[in-house]
């Protein structure tokens, strides 16, 4: 059966540069009506089955703005990263040696109270693999750039010290086709 699923980034959060985010509970800015637009207009009527959106603000905006007439469904499995004790802070304030150290391994150490890249690629994987086994054809899933980056590593077999090598702007959609056999393919509609 093909199934055709929406990976779409949310738009921009307000929230200064340089400040370390991850599943800190932000709102957008004043843009994002713009920014919903060019999205709506890139998914051209892409009508989904079901929507599946993080629990965070600036996904849940998103999802009820192109599809009102939806109900939403939220996941926790597909929030960003948690990046503990950094969260809010500016990374030029956080010790060098420190996110060295962490962006050194980031698979398998974790900021200060915070979540391991490899557990979040765990958590997303559940996540996709129950959408693989949906028997709904055109799912829509409004998520953040760390979702969106296990994806790629799972259906393009993108190691992850290359993963943050793609530049995934703030309402990026992409698309991933499967086609039966576990064949699929994975389309950047907009970057």
């Amino acid at each position: 059966m093909k199934k055709e699923i929406l990976l779409i980034r949310h738009t921009t959060p307000e929230v200064e540069k340089g400040i370390c985010y991850g599943q800190l509970d932000l709102d957008v800015t004043a843009n994002f009506e713009q920014e919903a637009s060019e999205i709506a207009q890139s998914i051209n009527g892409f009508n989904p089955d079901v929507i599946f959106s993080s629990p965070l603000q600036r996904c849940r905006k998103l999802a009820n703005h192109l599809f009102p007439n939806h109900s939403i469904d939220i996941d926790e499995r597909i929030i960003e990263m948690n990046f503990g004790q950094w969260e809010g802070q500016k990374w030029e304030g956080i010790e060098r040696f420190t996110i060295e150290q962490w962006s050194n391994n980031f698979l398998n150490q974790s900021p200060p109270n915070g979540e391991k890249f490899s557990e979040l690629l765990a958590r997303t994987n559940n996540f996709f693999e129950f959408l693989e086994n949906s028997n709904k054809k055109y799912l829509a899933v409004v998520t953040h750039s760390g979702v969106i980056r296990s994806a790629l590593h799972k259906y393009l077999a993108i190691p992850p010290n290359n993963i943050f090598n793609l530049d995934l702007h703030y309402g990026c959609i992409i698309k991933i086709t499967f086609k039966g056999n576990n064949y699929y393919q994975v389309e950047f509609i907009k970057g």
